[in-house]
């Protein structure tokens, strides 16, 4: 993934980039359809201007890669520790959390701020991948997070048990959202496969595929074991080069994989690996802009993108609902650009399962 040049923005695109920067914007993009890329140029113009602007995001991963993506001139972090730090320079002590980690006790904190009579100092917030933060969260960041506001989302993508609707945002306050139509990112034959997971509500129709067809349909493999991925993989490496995104369920199997494909490939190969519980910092060594190989867990993937995806975390025996695993798989499918796989193995899919993927014309088997 790389910045496109200014004058590459198309007219919709040109539309986020002028919009007034002290007024609240609301965007929706489907997949591909550039909610990263404009969020950072939105950072850089703001602080062009000598506004002081903050990007934010859900995960650690798509902050650092903000950060590649628009160099010196941005700062990013995600919400956590963004509110966290506001919240204890404010009043000296941890925000209340309950129940769990990072689960906020919303409305005692909006009562806290309240009771203090707080004012926001920063000029500008920009929030992407907004549908995977606290619905909560966007009534504090209205108020109290900044003096203005701009929201990038896509509710279809929404990965995480605390999530934001299009509704729940425009209740923040926001205003109606502004929405992008087009798919710079997936060639024909990726976006089909993505759209057979697509769970359609009343949000966004499937992206304008800009890139046409490529002659490279998505692959269905059959895989015995860890040992024979990672040979697809390496060659898949060898054969082609550029950044391949290797998407795996549970933080062990990124960790044994990254070890195994270590000492498959050859030295100096960029094979990284990041979870969403690696070390703190550890995702700004990993330069996702640079031709090699990241393992990633699924929880750590969304907003990102590849020339190539290896796609494990298929079908989950678990509490997922229908329509959280149609979000999850339309995500992970859209991250590849180029060239997709998806694993039949690890472990291999029953025959319900295998007649839930798209049919063998959109899926090589």
């Amino acid at each position: 993934m790389k910045l496109p040049v200014l004058d590459d923005l198309i007219d919709e695109q040109m539309k986020i980039y002028h919009a007034p920067p002290d007024e609240n914007l609301f965007v929706l993009g489907p997949p591909g359809s550039g909610k990263t890329t404009m969020a950072v140029y939105r950072t850089q113009y703001l602080r062009n201007l000598k506004r002081s602007a903050v990007l934010i995001t859900k995960n650690r991963m798509l902050a650092a890669l903000a950060l590649q993506l628009g160099g010196e001139k941005i700062a990013a972090n995600t919400m956590n520790t963004f509110f966290t730090k506001d919240f204890s320079s404010r009043f000296g002590y941890i925000a209340p959390q309950p129940v769990q980690r990072f689960h906020y006790d919303w409305p005692a904190v909006m009562a806290q701020y309240e009771s203090a009579q707080v004012e926001p100092t920063l000029d500008h917030l920009i929030i992407d991948e907004g549908q995977n933060l606290p619905a909560a969260f966007y009534s504090w960041a209205v108020r109290y997070g900044a003096k203005t506001v701009t929201v990038f989302a896509d509710e279809d993508q929404t990965t995480d048990g605390q999530r934001a609707s299009i509704q729940d945002i425009c209740n923040a306050p926001m205003p109606e959202p502004f929405r992008l139509m087009e798919n710079h990112r997936n060639t024909e034959e990726i976006a089909q496969v993505a759209e057979h997971f697509h769970h359609r509500g009343n949000t966004l129709p499937p992206g304008i595929v800009r890139r046409g067809r490529s002659g490279s349909v998505p692959r269905l493999e059959f895989v015995s074991g860890w040992s024979q991925a990672v040979t697809l993989i390496a060659n898949g490496y060898r054969n082609r080069g550029g950044s391949i995104g290797v998407l795996v369920h549970t933080i062990q199997d990124a960790i044994d994989l990254q070890t195994l494909l270590q000492a498959t490939l050859e030295p100096g190969t960029r094979v990284d690996v990041y979870t969403h519980k690696a070390p703190k910092e550890s995702e700004h060594k990993i330069k996702l802009m640079t031709p090699g190989i990241t393992v990633l867990t699924s929880l750590a993937v969304i907003g990102l993108e590849f020339n190539t995806v290896y796609l494990q975390d298929l079908f989950r025996p678990s509490r997922e609902s229908l329509t959280d695993e149609q979000r999850r798989l339309y995500m992970l499918c859209a991250r590849a650009r180029d060239h997709l796989t998806i694993f039949n193995g690890l472990p291999p899919l029953t025959q319900h399962q295998l007649s839930r993927l798209p049919a063998p014309n959109l899926l090589n088997r």
